[in-house]
């Protein structure tokens, strides 16, 4: 059967029917140069043509070739938005009808083309005027184009009633005034080239009032993370005056009406959401509390990981996990590097695939639900606890943190806990879990990744934005024996040693600058080097004090004590040759970094143990197999 075009579509569309859902042929599609990858299509209705732009939710039909010129489609969401003076039609819903004909009827270029020319974006990603080339307005019929491999006849447009402007706004002129009310519309269809809409969602987390100071002086702000019904996700960001109109109206849990805010790329540095877009409000926006419950929104979305997932997942990437809480350490107090005090607590979770992981609460996190856990576990429960957005560290081992925007669930009514409860009543109480916090290196035993000395330059490693951490099988062939350790400060700074290089005053007494004390003794710590070498190559690693002792044998004051003090240099001595010439298995962190105006691989060792004869026979027999089984 012929498609039918809708008659008038493309005026009617253009003067605002967002109600039409009109039948329209595709006469072109090219992409817009941007950041941002999107698509300018100009469709026909068999007489005229006008061009949209297509939501990025629809670039998949144009990569698949599912919409291409002769297309045929029925648009069924579209906005209508005015930038820069210029009329833009968005497309966020579209259903194929044919996907591909001839071109019908014989369409001529809008008015609005010809004079306003064909709009593109430049770099920015907003819209910028583009010159039309051709002297003719009007489009070629394809004769070329096929249907099932045989020429298709052209259709004529069936004769429809002529467009008439919706009863609402017949008297009030042309809507370009945006007039309407703004219509709802899912999250995940916003972008900043809509001119008027409006969201229902949830707000799932509201952050606290944070002030600051910058060039412009001070100010202050606050952020909320929103959750529709069809599961999308946005942050909205209030600034100084607009604080003051909507921190006491957000209230975390409750159903909100937004409209009258602005779109603006996320910041992902610091909001975790999947979404590219980020709401700012103004002084105009509108947040409207909704007085009937919407059981359609969910109060919150989780996205799980596995435990056993985390082990795999990058440094300082944001996760859903949940687990039983199986230990709580008492709240420490923690300087940062700003030289502010903090709290933090660790307590390990467990889940059912057979891994633990720490969890660090800071701040307030650790009075609030890490009190509640500490009673919990007390008192001979294990509770369950999900942890919404919680921060990967990769320091030692994988852990995760809480950040400003972490949410904390203790005994969640979902059923991803009741599982967990049933699993951990049945078995999971007794069953051994392994830790992925407890190791020196991320991934070692489990994850080892073995490399030569010369793969080292030969594959760039340490040269990306992270580190690559590696195990070397190597022997010692040389260690600096001058400067082999510094003085440290031996205070503690919660459960750590603050270990800041010290310098001895005039009065005998060591100053460290961190701390800003004067301390009548010092601690020695190893800064360790040593040439390395393989089969493959030699190459320069740095020890730092664990790994030093491991290779040594002794502390670092013991050692410095030797040289220094007693001044035995034949028990100094034999104590550096019984290291040499000796193979060890060195874990190693790779990366480069800058000294003075030169980048340079550091390698640090990390651990270092003495090659194990039947470890070391039974981890060539299985990378042995492992070749066998590819063969």
């Amino acid at each position: 059967m012929a498609p039918t075009l809708t008659a008038g579509a493309i005026s009617a569309v253009e003067a605002g029917d967002l109600e039409l859902r009109p039948v329209v042929q595709v006469v072109e599609v090219k992409p817009i140069q941007s950041t941002q990858e999107r698509y300018r299509v100009v469709f026909s209705d068999g007489a005229a043509t006008g061009q949209v732009m297509l939501a990025t939710q629809l670039n998949g039909l144009v990569k698949d070739g599912k919409l291409r010129r002769g297309s045929v489609v029925q648009l069924l969401e579209y906005i209508a938005s005015t930038i820069q003076s210029r009329r833009i039609i968005v497309v966020l819903n579209m259903e194929i009808l044919i996907m591909e004909c001839e071109i019908i009827g014989n369409p001529k270029l809008s008015a609005n083309l010809i004079s306003q020319k064909v709009l593109s974006s430049d770099n920015s990603g907003y819209p910028r005027a583009q010159s039309i080339n051709g002297a003719s307005g009007s489009v070629r019929n394809n004769q070329n184009s096929m249907i099932n491999g045989k020429n298709a006849p052209t259709f004529n447009p069936t004769a429809q009633p002529s467009y008439k402007p919706p009863p609402s706004y017949k008297n009030h002129g042309a809507i370009m005034k945006n007039e309407a009310p703004p219509r709802i519309i899912p999250i995940s269809a916003l972008n900043p080239y809509q001119g008027r809409w409006a969201i229902k969602a949830r707000v799932t987390a509201k952050g606290d009032l944070r002030r600051y100071n910058n060039a412009k002086g001070d100010g202050k702000v606050f952020s909320f993370d929103l959750l529709d019904s069809d599961g999308g996700e946005i942050r909205a960001t209030c600034f100084n005056s607009v604080v003051d109109r909507f921190y006491d109206v957000v209230e975390a849990g409750k159903v909100f009406m937004i409209s009258k805010g602005s779109l603006k790329p996320a910041q992902k540095n610091f909001n975790h959401l999947n979404n590219q877009w980020e709401i700012f409000l103004e002084a105009t926006s509108v947040v409207e509390l909704c007085q009937d419950e919407d059981n359609s929104i969910p109060t919150q979305q989780f996205n799980f990981k596995l435990i056993s997932d985390v082990e795999n997942v990058e440094n300082n990437s944001i996760v859903d996990i949940i687990g039983i809480v199986v230990s709580v350490n008492p709240s420490v107090t923690i300087l940062r590097k700003n030289g502010m005090e903090t709290q933090r607590r660790i307590l390990n979770l467990k889940d059912a695939s057979g891994r633990s992981v720490e969890v660090t609460l800071w701040g307030e996190f650790c009075n609030r639900e890490g009190r509640e856990l500490q009673e919990m576990f007390d008192s001979s429960a294990f509770p369950v606890l999900a942890v919404k957005a919680g921060k990967v560290n990769d320091f030692s081992g994988k852990s995760v943190g809480t950040i400003s925007s972490t949410q904390l669930f203790i005994n969640p009514n979902i059923a991803e806990a009741q599982n967990l409860r049933d699993w951990f009543d049945r078995e999971g109480k007794t069953a051994t879990s392994l830790s992925i916090s407890n190791d020196v290196m991320p991934g070692f035993h489990r994850n080892e990744v073995r490399k030569t000395v010369a793969q080292i330059k030969d594959e760039g490693l340490g040269r990306g934005d992270k580190p690559d951490w590696i195990t070397i099988k190597a022997t010692i062939s040389f260690i600096k024996t001058d400067n082999f350790c510094y003085t440290a400060c031996p205070l503690m700074i919660g459960d750590r040693k603050c270990s800041k290089k010290v310098t001895k005053q005039g009065n005998g007494r060591w100053c460290c600058d961190r701390c800003d004390r004067e301390l009548e003794e010092c601690d020695y710590r190893y800064l360790l080097q040593a040439q390395v070498q393989d089969h493959t190559g030699v190459t320069w690693v740095t020890a730092f004090q664990e790994s030093g002792e491991e290779i040594l044998g002794c502390s670092a004051k013991e050692l410095n004590t030797i040289k220094y003090e007693v001044q035995d240099d034949s028990r100094f001595g034999e104590i550096i040759r019984c290291c040499l010439f000796e193979e060890y298995i060195l874990k190693l962190k790779v990366k480069e970094e800058l000294y003075g105006d030169e980048q340079k691989v550091k390698i640090s060792v990390v651990k270092a143990e003495k090659v194990n004869p039947s470890l070391e026979s039974r981890y060539l027999l299985d990378q042995i197999s492992k070749i066998s089984v590819s063969m």
